[in-house]
């Protein structure tokens, strides 16, 4: 069985999916034989872990998105939409993306990106997420679309961004040191990179992107990319070839309010709603959009 980006889980050590839908949660004590296992029920394509409660969620072929949550985690979520694996302690959920999934993905989720945690984060948790912006999720699909989602509000993406190349978005991932930037990458080998704080419509690299092998004269797929720790460099792996590429400083080091200004562009757009915070038990509502 092929085993797809472990992601480190702080109770369990580690986390593995693999495509027939299985979970294997491991101990670093004991790396011979899981500590616990489960399946989702879908072929799993991707997988990451929001690390505030741990919650693992997967993408799978179909274009599905499923939380994995601790049976403490869970505890706000309603029965109805959750089942236990087995006798596993913990609940599975699948992200009703609207009627039939129709706000979802179309096809294979082929990435997905939870935000790394603020150092002084005081919003509360709900359905396993943050509140607010460190709660915010990316995912990247083969139906050519990047979506951004909030689980702790809704199930539904709140906005989904297009490739203008009509190509497969084949991964995803936020900026580790700026909290309103994130990149992308496609198959006709272009990085893209988007500043939500900036806009919501068009990204930075301009609407054709970065292409990063342009030398080789032949236009490789980006398959996957991973942000340095700083910010300041971004690995991109194409076919058998591992590029770095260096970020400009506007990129990965934020002026101090960037949360703020991109939380206002979805509130003032009307992706989330601020004035019914005082309904929802102080957090933000979401207005239903079709991405």
């Amino acid at each position: 069985m092929l085993v797809f980006d472990p992601s480190m889980c702080e109770k369990s050590g580690l986390v593995t999916a693999a495509t027939d839908g299985r979970l294997n949660f491991w101990s670093l004590a004991n790396l011979r034989d899981p500590a616990e296992s489960l399946k989702i029920g879908a072929n799993v394509s991707c997988l990451a872990v929001a690390p505030e409660s741990n919650t693992v969620i997967c993408g799978d072929e179909s274009g599905g998105m499923h939380t994995i949550l601790t049976s403490t985690g869970a505890a706000t979520t309603q029965a109805s939409s959750s089942s236990r694996s087995g006798g596993s302690r913990r609940v599975v959920r699948k992200l009703e993306a609207g009627d039939d999934g129709a706000e979802g993905h179309f096809g294979m989720v082929t990435g997905l990106a939870t935000k790394v945690l603020p150092r002084h984060s005081s919003r509360g948790i709900a359905k396993g997420f943050l509140r607010g912006s460190s709660g915010l999720m990316l995912t990247s699909g083969v139906d050519w679309t990047t979506k951004l989602w909030a689980p702790a509000y809704t199930d539904k993406p709140l906005l989904s961004f297009f490739n203008h190349s009509y190509d497969y978005m084949c991964d995803v991932q936020w900026c580790p040191t700026h909290p309103s930037v994130f990149a992308t990458a496609s198959s006709n080998g272009s990085l893209g990179l988007w500043n939500l704080a900036s806009s919501l419509d068009e990204p930075i690299s301009g609407t054709e992107g970065i292409f990063v092998d342009k030398a080789s004269g032949s236009a490789q797929g980006l398959n996957k990319i991973k942000w340095s720790l700083d910010g300041r460099r971004i690995v991109a792996a194409s076919a058998d070839r591992l590029h770095v590429l260096g970020m400009s400083e506007d990129v990965w080091k934020p002026k101090g309010d960037e949360d703020a200004r991109m939380m206002h562009n979805l509130t003032s757009r009307g992706f989330l709603d601020e004035d019914k915070s005082s309904t929802s038990g102080g957090g933000l509502l979401v207005k239903s959009f079709c991405g």
